[in-house]
């Protein structure tokens, strides 16, 4: 029986000879894909299941993934979490037309307005990482694991 799950559900992401990760169900989106902030390496985590040191921590991964792992139980959901502060979310850029013009294209698959040459160069393509690539990335960064190029694109920027 899938595990159920809702926004603001905070999980835990196991790591093999490393400390485990904690992420934090920022939104729910569409087709099984869930948009997830990712602390890693989290010593913080206690028995007591207290999550308050969330809002003092800052995100290591603000990404797009598929459901799947909460799901089936691969990370365990631990509890609910609301962010003191609203998390960042994530602005893209889309085309219409081969050679189009760029506009924005918010996380929720909203359309925005036309975007500048300058501003679209400066956004990507919305993109969705696997779960099994999270967990590298995260593994990465407790230098279990070779860094990967693509795990620069998962990277939380405060300017976003």
């Amino acid at each position: 029986m899938p595990v159920k799950f809702r926004d603001n559900d905070v999980f835990l992401i196991p790591v093999v000879d490393g400390v485990p990760a904690v992420g934090h169900v920022v939104l729910k989106i569409r087709g099984g894909n869930i948009l997830v902030t990712l602390y890693s390496g989290r010593s913080e985590l206690g028995e007591n299941g207290d999550l308050s040191w969330l809002s003092s921590s800052r995100p290591d991964f603000i990404v797009e993934t598929m459901d799947l792992f909460i799901k089936n139980g691969t990370w365990p959901v631990l509890g609910s979490w609301r962010s003191p502060v609203e998390s960042p979310m994530p602005v893209y850029k889309t085309q219409f037309e081969y050679d189009g013009p760029f506009f924005e294209q918010h996380v929720d698959g909203s359309i925005g307005r036309r975007l500048t040459d300058d501003e679209a160069s400066r956004l990507r393509r919305p993109k969705s990482y696997s779960p099994a690539l999270l967990e590298k990335a995260v593994r990465a960064l407790q230098g279990l694991e070779p860094w990967l190029p693509v795990f620069d694109e998962m990277r939380f920027d405060d300017a976003a």
